[in-house]
């Protein structure tokens, strides 16, 4: 970004940016915004370069600030500052100026920084994360779930850009081990078969009787991921089927004694590593608490037990 000197522009000549990734603009903060630059102005300068399009007919184009432009529009200021910039060559170098301008400030909204990531692994023909992260200066964890809220059909992108829906992006992130698991099943082929299951799941986590947290899907990915490890996938298909057809079924039929002794095996093995690593490199002096011996001595007892008849 070359030649960047800064103006005092009247807000009128400013068009906002077509390809700002930040789509939803939150009541509060912009309230807040507000009250603060009508008290002390605008602290930050926007970032602008001068338009040589015919449209819009604006002298200049937003690159960075729309909010602040948006309430020095409102508040009938005679000029805002700006960094005048380099025009972008094109479009997807646009968009990584957005992306870097913001690299060190607040991330937008999960699902239009998606949208614009969705821009750049086209044109540089990779969703390589490291590589994306390179260009973008967005965290890898966040280009992760962008690419899974991307993942899903088209279908479900006017839900994505609701931000007052119930069904977030936390709903597809939670879902999405699941449905892409499933979506290689031929009963839950991608597009069709993998749409009519995320509708249904839509349907029941909307209705708030069996599922009223999305986070309560982890509770099927454990019993996906016990009969995916036994090799009795089948199933847990055929429970997912019942699960969907059934109003009145709770997530209990996923359960199953088989599932709860694995997942106790599973935790068993997890704390007795944990203990191991732990109390052979501990001090004495630092478990030398009473009630802290009294359960040591109790674990020492059950573990004698279990030793006896294993032998």
């Amino acid at each position: 970004m070359l030649n960047k000197t800064l103006f005092n522009i009247p807000p009128a000549d400013i068009s906002p940016n077509p390809h700002n990734p930040r789509l939803i603009f939150d009541d509060e903060g912009m309230a807040e915004l507000k009250k603060s630059i009508s008290e002390v102005g605008i602290l930050v300068p926007l970032t602008v370069y001068e338009n040589t399009k015919e449209f819009p007919k604006t002298k200049y184009i937003l690159l960075d600030g729309e909010r602040r432009l948006r309430v020095a529009k409102e508040l009938n200021m005679a000029t805002v500052p700006a960094n005048v910039i380099e025009e972008p060559r094109d479009i997807t170098q646009n968009i990584l100026y957005m992306f870097n301008i913001h690299h060190y400030r607040k991330e937008w909204e999960l699902f239009p920084t998606a949208l614009k990531l969705e821009v750049i692994i086209k044109a540089l023909k990779t969703d390589n994360e490291s590589q994306l992260s390179n260009f973008t200066g967005v965290s890898r964890s966040t280009i992760r779930r962008c690419k899974v809220l991307l993942w899903y059909p088209p279908k479900y992108r006017n839900i994505l850009m609701d931000r007052r829906g119930k069904v977030s992006t936390d709903f597809f992130i939670e879902l999405y081990p699941i449905a892409f698991r499933l979506s290689q099943e031929e009963e839950f082929d991608y597009p069709v078969g993998l749409e009519k299951l995320v509708d249904k799941l839509i349907d029941i986590f909307q209705d708030g009787k069996v599922v009223v947290d999305v986070k309560e899907f982890r509770e099927i990915r454990r019993a996906m991921g016990y009969y995916q490890d036994t090799g009795n996938f089948n199933s847990f298909k055929e429970k997912m089927m019942t699960f969907l057809s059934r109003p009145q079924e709770t997530l209990e039929i996923f359960a199953s004694p088989e599932l709860e002794a694995n997942q106790a095996r599973r935790n068993i093995i997890r704390y007795v590593s944990y203990l191991i690593a732990n109390l052979s490199t501990i001090e004495p002096d630092m478990i030398s608490d009473l009630m802290i011996v009294e359960q040591l001595e109790k674990l020492d007892d059950i573990l004698d037990s279990i030793l006896i008849k294993l032998e």
